[in-house]
């Protein structure tokens, strides 16, 4: 399971819809598109669901407090680099 995120194609910042999914279901969506109201520009977006990206939270060792567990943040720089970086027509 993951969480569905997109890219606001005017600030760059990331958009979480609030749609939890997993690989299999993700993959029936992907012709579909949303509409979501973008919490950064305040303007409408058509998202396709192919253009999004299922974030899993990957859990860490502490080297700071305890050898607990600690969850990664969403590394924007990264998503940014790889959608800008897919060739077309994917």
């Amino acid at each position: 399971m993951g969480t569905l995120i997109f890219s606001c194609p005017e600030t760059w910042r990331v958009i979480e819809p609030g749609i939890e999914t997993d690989d299999a279901t993700l993959a029936k969506l992907r012709p579909h598109s949303l509409s979501v109201d973008c919490p950064y520009c305040r303007a409408p977006h058509q998202l396709k669901i192919k253009d999004g990206h299922l974030f899993k939270m990957r859990p860490r060792q502490s080297q700071i407090h305890c050898p607990g567990l600690l969850c990664d943040e969403v590394d924007v720089g990264t998503l940014v680099r790889r959608t800008l970086l897919r060739p077309t027509g994917s």
